[in-house]
C-alpha cells in the first residue's frame, strides 16, 4: 500500500479486481451460449458486459445498437424476447416461445456457473481478509 493512502480506497479496488475476474471467468460461456440460441439471441449476446463493482455483476442488452445496417434496435429492446421468449403478441412472433422464468440462453448459463462463482469469489473473499488483517503489503506487515 503506498505510504499515506487511506486502506479502504485499496480495499474496494482490491474487491473490484477479485470479483471482475471472476465475471470474467463466465462471460465467454455467457456470449457462446447467446450466439449458439437464435439471431436475436447471438445480436443481444454483443452487449454482455462486466460492470465494475465490489461483487460480481453481468449486464446484458442496454441502449447499444444492434443489427444489420438499416434496422439496427436497442440491445434492450431486444433481449428480454430473446432470453425469455415472446409469441403472445403479434410483434413477438419473431421470439422463441415463452418459457416464463427459465430463460434460454443467459440466466441457464449463469445457473450453471454459479456455484463456482459462488465459490471462488467467497476464495478470493477470504484471501483479500487475510492479507488485511495481517496488515496487507505494509512494510513490516
Amino acid at each position: 500500500m503506498a505510504a499515506g493512502a487511506p486502506r479502504g480506497l485499496d480495499a474496494n479496488k482490491e474487491l473490484r479486481e477479485a470479483a471482475g475476474a471472476e465475471v470474467d471467468r463466465i462471460l465467454p460461456a455467457i456470449v457462446l451460449a447467446g450466439s449458439s440460441t437464435s439471431p436475436q439471441a447471438a445480436l443481444t449476446a454483443t452487449s454482455v458486459r462486466r460492470r465494475t463493482d465490489r461483487v460480481p455483476v453481468i449486464t446484458a442488452g442496454g441502449s447499444r445498437r444492434i443489427g444489420r445496417r438499416g434496422s439496427k434496435v436497442a440491445a434492450g429492446d431486444v433481449f428480454f424476447g430473446a432470453e425469455f421468449g415472446g409469441r403472445g403478441r403479434p410483434r413477438t412472433m419473431q421470439f422463441p416461445p415463452y418459457t416464463g422464468h427459465r430463460g434460454y440462453w443467459f440466466w441457464p448459463t449463469i445457473r450453471r456457473h454459479l456455484p463456482e462463482l459462488r465459490r471462488r469469489y467467497i476464495a478470493a473473499l477470504d484471501r483479500l481478509a487475510a492479507e488485511w488483517a495481517r496488515g496487507g503489503d505494509e512494510p513490516g506487515g
